[in-house]
């Protein structure tokens, strides 16, 4: 596939993805707005720097290069969106501190359109957005790009490795690739990215920061689990918590007090989860109705932007998308509050980043759904010296890890710097 076949085909799709997006907005406290998206609304306001995080989890991970790039005093800076939850994200995150758009079409008149009004020095791209037209645009307008936490599944990789024709030219518009891993490196080469533009920078996502106001908010949430056990099931995926439920329903016995928060991965399966747990005789209560009694055996966490805290009040994290082909989650979120991870068989998405956390005694991999239940009832049962333990094993696991957001950082500001002459000479 060519960039003129893609171009085509995608905008014979536009309906339909319009059609997504308003559907994806109809759970969102933000909605897509499809005059961006169409580039039919006033286009943005010039910004030094014009960051695309396409969701939740881009967001979360640009945000400690956000804070810092903003740390000496306000600055002009525009991120995008693909979804209305990770425009919600971003609100609550960093409120006006920075401008917000929804990323426009890959077409290239709708590129070329927003590139010329917002003018950026620098664009960063987060983790595995690949937008042939827009990449092709600015490398004619003389804008380096960067891929900042660059990552490349197994799985993305054969899917791209069958379009080279527009995957290599996308690639090596990049000025340069900042993978998480060497594995990651390893797959953007094969792909046909420049070697040389390729680095292993590391994640990002260990430079997170738990600010003062979700410590706080955990803080007042800590009496409604009132010492009780605390599992929390983050990110599930469809026929996850089906499977789940019979060995926790088992660890009740062993742990009469148990509470498990769930937490879906997607905002449109809250009514099926809590269909679900109405029908097995869970006695459960949602995030949005309130919070549980002594009674209650689940806490469904139907609400948007909050699991990050709840990391804080569980004693154990098991995280979704592991015991289904989807490739797993990131779990770095609730090993960065100190709190045990388990996982199961399917971590295609964060391989090498799984095997350093098993290797630091911070995260536990199972081969099935009942050795999941067994690890996590053994966790339940530590005493507290030897969570202490596993609290301070954590804090040397993240702490041997930081570093990215800072050369990423300088980076940025260093082409930020540049002046009109810089950008022709590159072009």
């Amino acid at each position: 596939m060519t960039r003129v076949v893609y171009t085509a085909l995608l905008a014979l799709l536009t309906p339909l993805l319009l059609i997504r997006h308003g559907l994806r907005s109809r759970r969102a406290s933000v909605r897509v707005r499809p005059g961006e998206v169409m580039g039919w609304a006033p286009p943005p306001d010039p910004a030094e720097i014009w960051i695309h995080a396409v969701s939740v989890g881009e967001v979360l991970a640009a945000e400690p290069l956000i804070r810092q790039l903003l740390a000496p005093g306000p600055r002009r800076i525009l991120v995008t969106t693909t979804t209305p939850t990770g425009a919600s994200m971003l609100t609550e995150r960093l409120g006006d501190r920075v401008m917000h758009r929804f990323m426009p079409l890959d077409l290239p008149w709708l590129q070329g359109r927003f590139l010329r009004a917002a003018r950026p020095q620098c664009i960063v791209v987060m983790e595995t957005e690949i937008w042939p037209n827009m990449l092709a645009t600015a490398r004619r307008s003389g804008i380096p790009v960067v891929l900042a936490n660059a990552r490349m599944s197994g799985r993305s990789a054969r899917r791209y490795a069958r379009i080279p024709r527009l995957i290599e030219p996308a690639l090596s518009a990049f000025d340069w690739i900042a993978c998480r891993n060497p594995l990651d490196r390893e797959r953007f080469v094969a792909l046909g990215a420049v070697p040389d533009r390729v680095t292993v920078n590391g994640d990002i996502k260990f430079d997170i920061r738990i600010e003062a106001a979700d410590r706080q908010e955990v803080k007042s949430l800590r009496p409604v689990v009132d010492g009780r056990p605390v599992v929390i099931l983050a990110s599930t995926h469809a026929d996850e918590e089906a499977q789940l439920l019979p060995g926790l329903r088992a660890l009740r016995a062993e742990y009469p007090r148990l509470l498990v928060i769930v937490a879906p991965r997607h905002p449109q399966r809250f009514p099926e989860v809590a269909d679900l747990l109405e029908r097995s005789g869970q006695t459960f209560v949602r995030r949005s109705d309130g919070v549980p009694d002594a009674n209650t055996h689940f806490w469904l966490l139907d609400t948007l932007g909050e699991l990050k805290r709840f990391f804080g009040l569980a004693d154990v994290a098991f995280i979704g998308g592991s015991l289904v082909s989807v490739g797993g989650h990131n779990p770095l979120e609730a090993t960065l509050w100190k709190c045990p991870v388990v996982m199961g068989p399917h971590v295609d998405n964060f391989e090498l980043l799984v095997e350093r956390m098993e290797s630091a005694n911070v995260l536990w991999r199972s081969k099935n759904i009942e050795e999941a239940v067994a690890r996590m009832g053994t966790l339940l049962g530590e005493d507290e010296a030897r969570r202490e333990i596993l609290r301070q094993r954590a804090t040397v696991f993240i702490g041997e890890q930081q570093g990215a957001t800072a050369r990423l950082l300088e980076y940025v500001n260093r082409h930020a710097a540049r002046d009109d002459g810089d950008r022709a000479r590159r072009a």
